[in-house]
């Protein structure tokens, strides 16, 4: 399997219930059409036993940054409605 080098388009450093939640915008090296983000922490909610944890890839940039802060306020509807926070990804 060869590894996959990404470079870092934009980071984001939010506070939610006093927990630091990091994300990343990436895009593969050799790929420029594909771009996807990592977060550093999840939420779960109470109905779930599992982290809502993303997963996606997109096509342009504009629409990654736009599901990344997507995510970050479902994030933080869920946290208001007494969810509960699983970890991420180490970085």
């Amino acid at each position: 399997m060869s590894a996959i080098i990404y470079n870092i388009l934009k980071e984001f450093f939010v506070l939610i219930h006093e927990h630091p939640v990091k994300a990343r915008i990436m895009s593969p090296v050799n790929d420029e059409n594909s771009f996807t983000f990592q977060i550093s922490l999840h939420f779960k909610n109470n109905s779930s036993a599992d982290a809502n944890i993303p997963n996606s890839t997109f096509t342009s940039y504009a629409t990654a940054e736009r599901h990344l802060l997507g995510y970050l306020d479902a994030f933080q509807n869920t946290m208001d409605l007494g969810g509960s926070i699983a970890e991420g990804t180490k970085f």
